[in-house]
């Protein structure tokens, strides 16, 4: 959801936009010579985006996932529970855009895992509320205005799919983003005291309260996709 995240340099370097583009331009010539499969070939940009994006959700997905760590620390049950649910969200994105590579006859590589340094929970989930608004209005349009000249499906749906995850939190982080800075602890108590229980589907990473009754309304697919994400312990 957002390339802060893995990346986390200072509080200055903060641009979503900026990662991306300096990770295309390191995977693109690469990438433009695929061997064995001539159909990758027209593909070049879609590849390298598709390999930074995988490599930024899984980023993020460590990160969540410590920060969720650090919220049970301090004692803060809903915020933990929020992470776990957005972490277990971004691991499916991840997975999802190494099956495009897969598909395009690109072995995903192995991700090492990023040396994450978690702040204070009120820290933590600043920073993530911050990045999952840049993701929604930044990062996943860029993404998909690199990706949509070269015409791939495969990889424009599954793009699409994971900003429609991105946008059903808009306005939680949207209402964290603002308030959480001067009123942190009456926003981690609301949120403890409103938390349900968090279902993903398993196909494009939707994450709501209930499973749906028919269908996932961002894949379109059967509900029975939708698994529990289980509160961290």
């Amino acid at each position: 959801m957002t390339a802060e995240l893995p990346v986390l340099p200072s509080a200055a370097d903060t641009s979503r936009r900026r990662w991306l583009r300096d990770q295309l331009a390191l995977l693109a010539a690469p990438a433009l010579g695929v061997p064995g499969r001539a159909d990758a070939a027209p593909y070049g940009v879609t590849i390298a985006a598709m390999q930074a994006a995988r490599e930024n959700e899984t980023g993020v997905h460590h990160h969540y996932t410590e920060f969720g760590r650090q919220a049970s620390r301090d004692g803060y049950r809903g915020v933990a529970y929020l992470f776990h649910a957005i972490a277990a969200s971004e691991l499916v994105h991840a997975t999802s855009f190494g099956k495009v590579l897969t598909r395009l006859g690109v072995e995903p590589v192995p991700i090492p895992r990023p040396a994450v340094r978690a702040g204070t929970t009120r820290e933590n989930l600043i920073r993530a509320a911050r990045g999952e608004i840049d993701s929604i209005e930044s990062f996943y349009p860029k993404l998909l205005a690199q990706i949509t000249p070269e015409g791939l499906d495969d990889a424009i749906s599954t793009t699409r799919h994971a900003w429609e995850c991105e946008k059903q939190h808009r306005d939680k982080m949207a209402q964290i983003q603002r308030w959480a800075p001067a009123l942190f602890e009456n926003v981690a108590r609301t949120i403890d005291e409103k938390t349900g229980r968090y279902f993903v589907c398993q196909l494009c990473g939707s994450t709501t309260n209930a499973v749906p009754p028919d269908a996932c309304p961002v894949c379109r697919q059967p509900s029975a996709h939708y698994r529990l994400t289980a509160p961290p312990a």
